[in-house]
Parts: C-alpha cells; structure tokens; sequence
C-alpha cells in the first residue's frame, strides 16, 4: 500500500483498523468519524493515507448545492475584479453570475428566497458602477473596450434590478444592511488584504431556506488559516506533534477575538460599514475636501457685526469686498460664500439700505454660483444650477419693478451709485450672465445620458431658460424705447443704456432656441418672430459672426417650414459658401446642418436634383455624424491626443437638436436612386459614363456581391431592393420597397408632412420608371401607344405626353410623336446591343493603341519593343532631315511611331 511521503509509515494492521471504522459512517461526516475513532484507539504518531480511502471520500452533491456553490465562486471573482477596478472583469463575471441565477431559478423558487450574498453583491454591483459612471477623470483614461462595457454593465444593471422580486429585496437590504458589512475598496490592495476579505465574505455567505446544513461546518477553516499564517510550522517538532499543526480544531468565540486583537494589526479586522462615498466631489465641497457639515464659525464671524456697530453701506461694502476677495482662492467653500451673501443680503433688507445694494450683492451671487473648477467638460450640479437660475429670475424681476435702477458695464466703479435714490447706477453686465447661463444649460445637457429620464428631467428646465431670455428681451426693448441714457466716469460723456449691439446678442439668445424647432400651431407666428430679429440683427449688428450666425438659423428655420423657395434665395444671397471656410468651427457646423436641412426641404418640395445636390457632400466622406456635430466618430489611421477629444466633445450639440442621420442617407439614396437609375439606363452601352453618386453605386455593388437576396430588412437594403426592381420598370414593387410599415416608421414619419411627403415619392417614382422603361425597351417597340404607357404606369395621358416630349427634346429619346393616333414612333437609330458591345470593344481597342502611341513616342526613338534593327536607322534620318510620315523601312516593315494626331488627344 502506498503511503503519503509526508508523513512516517506504521504496521498495516493499525490502517486497517482506522479504514474499517471509517466505512462505518456516512460519506459526508468521514473527517468527524476518522477523529472519534482515533479517541477509541491509542494515539498514533502519525496519519497515513492510501488511494483506497481516496476513492471512499467522494462525495455526492445535489444539484442544489452545487448552484449555490457556482454562485459562491462569481461572487467571489466579483469582488476582486471590482477591487481592482478591472471593468472587462467585472463585466465578465456579470454575465457569469446573472446564467447562474437563471440556471438556480427553479431551486430559489422552492426555496421562497433569493441567498442573502446574491442581493448583496448586486447591491455592491450597482454602487461601484455608479462610483465608476461618476468619476468622470478616471472614465478618459479608459480604453475603448472598458468605456463600453461599462456603458453596457450600468444598463444591464439597471434593467435587471428593475424586476419585481429583485427590486424589493435589494430595497430591503439598503435599508438594513448586514452588520460586518464593508465597502469594497476600489483603490489598489494587498494581496494579503484580499485573501482576508474574501475569507470574511466566505464567512459572511448566509445559507438559504432549507438548505441542509451540517455541524462540521460550524467551525470556519479560517481560524485554522490564521493559527497556520500567525505561528510558523516547526518542521524539526518530534513526530507526536507533527500531525496536530494539519488538524482542524474547534476554538470558542472568545479566543478568536482575543487571538485578533493580540495579532498587532497583522490581519485586517472586521470595520463598521462605512456609507458609500458619493461618486464625485460634491458641489459644496472644496479643493481641500472642507465639507458643509463643518462648523460656520469663520463663515458667521465674517459677516457679523459688533453690537453698537452701525450698519450701513460702506460697512456692507467692506464685508462684500472681503468675500469677493475670496473667490478663487485655495480652500475656499462656494457655499460658504453664497451663505455670507444671503446673509448680507438680510442685513440690507433688515436695515432698508436701498434696491441698489441688494441688485450689487445678487450680481456677486450670481458669479459664485458659476465658480467651479473646470475639468474638461465638467458642469454644473443640478442643485446649484437650479439656485443660479433663481438668482437670474430675481435680477431680472428687480430689475423690471424697479425702472429706474441702471446697470451697465460702462459704468465704472467710481460711478457706481448704490446710496442716492432713485438713481441706482451699478456696473454689472446682465447679457453675459444670460450667455454664460446657456452655456452652462448647453454642458449640463452634453454631460447628461440622452436615453435615461435624467435627460429629460434637464430638458425640462429649457422652458425657465427660454423664459429669463424673453424677460432680458423685454426688458432691453423697454430701456431701448424709452432711450434711456447713462453717464460714465464723467458727467459730460453720456451713452444710452442699451445700444443697438446689446439688443443683437439678446435677439440672438432667443433665435438660438427658437431656430430649430417646428411650430404645430396655426399660421405658424414662429417664422414671422423669427423674420423680425434677423432682419433687426441685419441691420444693426456690428460684429459679422452674429449676421452669419442669424442669416443660417433663418435659412435652417425656413426650411424646416417648407419654404423653400424664400430660403434658397436667402442662403444665395448671404454667399455664406464663400466665406465659411474661414468661419469658427461652431459657425461651420450650423452651416452644415442648414445646409442638409436644406436639401430635406428639397425632397420635400420634389425637388430631386437639388436634394441631391445638397446632400451629396454630407454623404460622400461617411462623416456626417461628425460633420453635424452628434457625435465622434474614431478614424483607423487617426488618432486624437486627450485634449482634441475633449474639444470635439465640447462642440457636440444636445441630443434634442440632433437631426436624425439615417433620414439623411435615405433621403440622399432615394434622390440619388430616381437620378442614376434612368441615367444608367440611357447609357448603359457607353464606356465612358461616369457614376453621378459614388455612394449609391457602392451600395449598389455591395448588394450585387450577395449570394441570396432575401428580404431586405434594413434602409439601405429597402432602397436597393427599390433601385432593382426601377430598373425593369416594375414600379408598384419599387413603391412597395421604399414605403411600407417599417420605412414609415423609421424615415417618412420622421418628417412634418408625411402623406404629402409620399404621395411626392410615388409620383416620381412612376415618372422616373416610366423614363426609365423608355430608355430600356426603346430598341424593342418600333411605335408604342400613349395611352397604354399611362395605363402602365397609372399616370393620366396628359402627363405621359409631356415627359415623352420632355424626353425627345432633349435628345435623350429618338423618337417622334404623332399626336392625332397618340403613338410614339421609335426612330431605331440608337445602336442594338450586339452593336453598342462591338463599339465598345472597338473603343477600348483604340484607348489600348493610344496608350501604345504615347509610350513609343516618350522613349524619343529609342531602340524599343515594336521597332525592327532596319527601322530604326531609318527612323533616325527622318527625324534629321525633319520630314514626318508613315512611310516604310527596310524589309517591307511598318513604321508605328507616326506622327501625333492634331487636335486634343480623347480623355479615356
């Protein structure tokens, strides 16, 4: 019998003692029986094992235990991969975790519970990806893999934690979390710290209802891991105490607490759960990390007054110069300083000092409340974006109640009046806020998830920003009318309050809001509002860029209401294409999307070509994302440093202004299709055409290249499906690919006028199939009836007659019409196929011999490949005598470098 090499070798009949009192006992109590027939028996030195008793210890498991087993396992990669912050792990072990909770689903139902360290870790889940999601610095430095993974594993969670059963566990585990529990450290760990951790969530796994247990699993193995890792084993101990270092022994609660402590901090103890940490600095928390529970000991001390202190304006002045002072400065709260405003505030309304103290202290809340630490495309926080939006509503309802207060930044400070009444002057400049608060509503909206309800939550507070810009409005063409002038630092230079500069930027706010949406309402007032503040701005605006700026939401506002006409003619008259090359970027993107605007208009209004025309170049580059500003598209052989990624994120526009892309390259493939389709077919013999749309022919030759074509399921396929059947004519089936249940859905309900809209496309449809059945048959009719084309094609006689004639004016159909029988006569002058394929075969011949020509005629009369010896002298003498012919050298050969052809060579 072999023995294990560990361990000394004893008499057989001792072994066979202990294995027969072995086979006794159950399979899963053989450690308990082993022990207690060794108490029956003299001690023995040593403990041998054979491969005999190997082959008893095999225990059976249930399918039960080993689901929750499986379980146990991912729970436990689980915790290390979020330790470590390993996102693509931690994504891994999700998916592992979740086919293990749907394989166990038939057992947690018999039990009537979900195990105890299954909620646990999903609650841990949703916590460190909401951690991850709101550390905005860490989630740059992530590769593209990770940031999607992490963007999939915060969905999945979510929808996942949304089911009945899960969401109210997980509910009831917020509320009373186990005791021991511990926030799993996300920074780097110890290995020795992670093997601890994982022994105490061994420790911490609670078994489910009507889970067999056993009295052997009582003892933890870990207490037998600590003795082992605390004390050293002695190797050279005598025989008798070898064997006790490798058995598990029971040890009373106290002992291992008493042990724990003794330790030295060796081992890490249990700690008292921390609560979760927020996933990103809070607003009212500075750069040293002061928080706002903090004593306001220094905060009340700065604004407080002694008793027989008089409070009065320069004393409020004093301490709001103090605060002002503050601002930028390292370890300073924000809130802290809004706080100490408020309170100042008070003392002003407390003490009467006048509108004008009031309004200068809320300009200074106001610039707090938009002090922030820039970091990237970092925003606002929804509480104090919502206290600034106050604080702007307030500013401008004072200053609408209280008319005669002036603020301006001509005013300076030493002209400043916040004492005398009823005269307020304040240097202040209420058109930046307003400009600084879109800009910080346009990050908000950047920063935000466009298909979670937090989106909409934000978008919801456009109708407040919308209307602090038509009160500054009013409240600027008030002052304008009234002609209200302002003295500056001298009280004989006067310059009026609002100027005709102030009242562009204010009207341009507003057509920023307004130039993108489309009014449902009857008469449309939108575009008669938005006629009058261009037409203002082009008159008075100074500075170019608002000019450009407001003649392109014009054109785009235009269009978007069918005007297609007036907005075609406007965009030509601004010579915007001139000029835009040299523009900023922001400039050049509402150009492009006024422009693909424009061509929507277009197909709309059934004006094809010029559809195409518009959209072409949006298409052709595979770029229009970019180019419009939805998105950032990563090229394969470009790459962006972290700062130009940055910037190109900045310049995204909020995902309510997007302009759907997939309508634009239908809209751009159908216009292409009911263009090139009839060109193909009236040069489909000629070598020399030339592709009208590039990405129409690509998409074209790509659904060539498919062994089956089954039915088309995507746009592009639909609109290839469509482009194929047009060319034989079939019209009602090329009708039937492009409008159906699933293209409405998807690209024709997306427009305003849907019906008209389709109603447009079936018609040309059957002009451009009825064009293109013409150009096909024409060598196969030698007289076709009108009235049979118009029953063909459902289209009336009249309107059949003028595409037929259209067609043989401009030469595009040899044909003639004789008007009283209504028949059109084919001419046949076009070649037949068999003769167009000879003309191409002989034109591809002559592009071959003039290929040949300029190859012989650049070597300069070098010996070459098609000249003979004998020729060659002779070819040299003509070229010295300068005479120039064809005729032939010695042994009868032809002379091939004959003299170039006058005229232009043809282009092949």
């Amino acid at each position: 019998m072999d023995s294990n090499r560990f361990f000394l070798n004893d008499d057989s009949s001792s072994s066979e003692e202990s294995i027969d009192a072995e086979q006794q006992v159950q399979v899963s109590t053989v450690k308990k029986g082993a022990s207690k027939t060794g108490t029956k028996t003299a001690p023995k030195p040593y403990i041998t094992m054979s491969d005999d008793e190997e082959d008893v210890k095999r225990v059976v498991r249930s399918e039960k235990e080993k689901r929750y087993e499986e379980i146990e396992e991912i729970i436990k990669k689980t915790k290390h991969a979020m330790r470590i912050r390993d996102i693509g792990l931690v994504y891994e072990c999700y998916e592992n975790l979740i086919k293990a909770y749907e394989k166990a689903r038939r057992i947690l139902e018999k039990d009537q519970g979900l195990p105890r360290s299954f909620i646990k870790i999903l609650a841990q889940l949703d916590d460190f990806i909401n951690q991850c999601w709101g550390d905005r610095e860490w989630r740059e430095t992530l590769n593209k893999n990770n940031s999607n993974n992490l963007s999939a594993l915060r969905q999945k969670i979510r929808r996942f934690l949304k089911q009945e059963p899960l969401e109210r566990e997980i509910n009831a585990y917020r509320e009373k979390p186990d005791v021991g529990d511990e926030e799993i450290p996300v920074d780097e760990a110890s290995p020795v710290d992670e093997s601890a951790e994982s022994e105490e969530d061994q420790e911490e796994v609670a078994p489910a209802k009507g889970k067999p247990q056993d009295k052997s699993l009582d003892v933890s193995w870990d207490e037998s891991e600590d003795e082992s890792s605390d004390s050293s084993i002695d190797v050279d101990a005598p025989n008798e105490q070898l064997y006790m270092k490798f058995l598990k022994t029971d040890k009373p609660e106290k002992e291992k607490s008493n042990r724990n402590k003794d330790a030295g901090g060796s081992k890490r103890a249990l700690k008292p759960r921390r609560p979760d940490r927020p996933a990103q600095q809070s607003d009212d928390e500075d750069e040293d990390g002061q928080k706002d529970g903090q004593s306001r000991q220094d905060v009340q001390k700065l604004v407080s007054f002694a008793k027989d202190e008089e409070i009065t304006h320069e004393a409020i002045l004093q301490k709001l110069n103090e605060i002002i002072a503050m601002r930028g400065k390292r370890g300073t709260n924000r809130r802290d300083q809004i706080e100490c405003l408020k309170i100042l505030r008070l003392y002003v309304e407390k003490q009467n000092l006048g509108v004008g103290l009031d309004i200068k202290i809320l300009l200074i809340q106001i610039a707090v409340s938009f002090d922030y630490h820039h970091k990237g495309n970092e925003c606002l926080k929804p509480e104090t974006w919502t206290r600034a939006l106050e604080y702007i509503d307030e500013l401008l309802t004072l200053l609408t109640k209280y008319d005669e207060v002036q603020i301006s930044e001509n005013i300076t400070e030493e002209a400043e009046n916040i004492k005398k009444e009823p005269d307020y002057r304040i240097h202040g400049d209420i058109i930046t806020i307003i400009i600084k608060m879109d800009e910080e509503f346009t990050k908000i909206l950047q920063n935000a998830d466009a298909h979670s309800q937090d989106y909409v939550e934000r978008l919801k507070d456009e109708l407040r920003v919308c209307s602090i810009i038509e009160s500054l409005k009013t409240y600027l063409e008030a002052k304008a009318n009234k002609n209200t002038m302002i003295t500056t630092d001298s009280q004989t230079n006067s310059v009026p309050l609002v100027q005709p500069q102030h009242l562009c930027t204010a009207y341009m706010c507003v057509i920023e809001h307004l130039y993108y949406k489309y009014d449902k309402t009857a008469g449309q007032p939108s575009v008669a509002l938005m006629d009058r503040l261009c037409k203002y701005i082009y008159a008075k605006d100074s500075l170019n860029r608002l000019r450009a700026r407001a003649s392109l939401c014009h054109v785009y506002h235009l269009a978007l209401h069918d005007h297609y006409y007036e907005a075609r003619d406007l965009m030509l008259m601004c010579h915007m294409q001139d000029t835009i090359s040299s523009s900023d970027v922001a400039t050049q993107i509402l150009y492009n999307r006024t422009i693909v605007q424009l061509g929507l208009c277009a197909f709309r209004f059934g004006s094809i070509r010029e559809a195409h025309q518009a959209l072409v170049d949006m298409q052709s580059g595979n770029r229009a994302k970019e180019l419009l500003a939805q998105g950032v598209q990563m090229l394969r052989n470009q790459e962006r440093t972290r700062d130009q990624e940055m910037k190109e994120r900045q310049r995204l526009l909020p995902f309510h202004m997007h302009i759907n892309l997939e309508l634009i390259e239908c809209v751009y493939l159908v216009s292409a299709m009911l263009i090139e389709i009839p060109f193909m077919a009236s040069h489909e013999y000629d070598a020399r055409k030339r592709p009208i749309s590039k990405h129409f022919h690509t998409q074209m030759r790509q659904a060539e290249k498919q062994p089956v074509f089954g039915p088309p399921e995507s746009m592009r396929e639909h609109v290839v499906a469509a482009s194929r059947a047009m060319k034989t004519g079939d019209w009602n089936a090329c009708v039937n690919f492009l409008i159906n249940e699933k293209m409405n859905g998807k690209v024709w309900n997306l427009m305003p006028q849907a019906t008209e809209v389709r109603k447009m496309l079936v018609d040309k449809i059957k002009e451009e199939s009825l064009r293109t059945y013409l150009f096909t048959y024409a060598t196969v009719y030698d007289a076709i009836s009108m009235p049979t084309l118009a029953d063909m094609f459902e289209l009336p006689v009249k309107q059949v007659y003028g595409i037929v004639s259209k067609m043989i004016i401009n030469e595009e159909l040899m044909a003639s019409l004789e008007e009283p029988n209504q028949t059109v006569i084919m001419h046949h002058t076009d070649p037949s196929r068999t003769q167009a394929l000879s003309l191409q075969l002989v034109e591809k011949i002559f592009q071959l011999y003039e290929q040949n020509e300029k190859i012989v005629n650049l070597r300069g009369g070098e010996p070459n490949f098609y000249s003979r010896p004998n020729q060659q002298a002779q070819q040299g003498q003509q070229r010295n005598q300068g005479t120039s012919g064809g005729g032939g050298g010695g042994g009868g050969g032809q002379n091939w470098s004959r003299p170039p052809r006058s005229g232009t060579n043809r282009a092949y």
